[in-house]
């Protein structure tokens, strides 16, 4: 028994100093932390988690913003959608300003200036 606490005293000793010589360096201990399942503990992990949950806010209010959107599941199938709703747009547009200008052939319907105006007001 009398070597046991022996070696548990110098084993106590190594540590104590292995924790003075990486405090004279300036540097903590590394110290491993593991996670739980689906917990990330490392900086790029947690950059990356709010990354993804800002995309999918994003991605929310898109599928409000779109009729028929908040059936469709999976996110290129959702933005497939969006980009086709927002080209059907982009044709109404042009139609109306068309028609509009076939109506009154004064006003002179420029729709690249009338587009651009439109999208510095928001």
């Amino acid at each position: 028994m009398g070597k046991r606490k022996e070696l548990d005293k110098k084993v106590k000793g190594s540590t104590k100093m292995k924790s003075k010589s990486s405090e004279e360096n300036g540097k903590l201990p590394y110290v491993h932390v593991r996670a739980r399942r689906g917990q990330a503990t490392d900086s790029h992990s947690l950059a990356e988690r709010a990354r993804r949950e800002k995309i999918n806010a994003r991605m929310k209010l898109l599928r409000e913003l779109v009729p028929g959107c908040d059936k469709i599941q999976g996110t290129a199938l959702v933005l497939d959608e969006i980009i086709n709703h927002v080209q059907s747009l982009q044709r109404q547009v042009e139609m109306l300003s068309m028609r509009l200008a076939a109506v009154n052939p004064r006003i002179d319907f420029n729709l690249d200036t009338l587009l651009a105006s439109e999208v510095s007001i928001f």
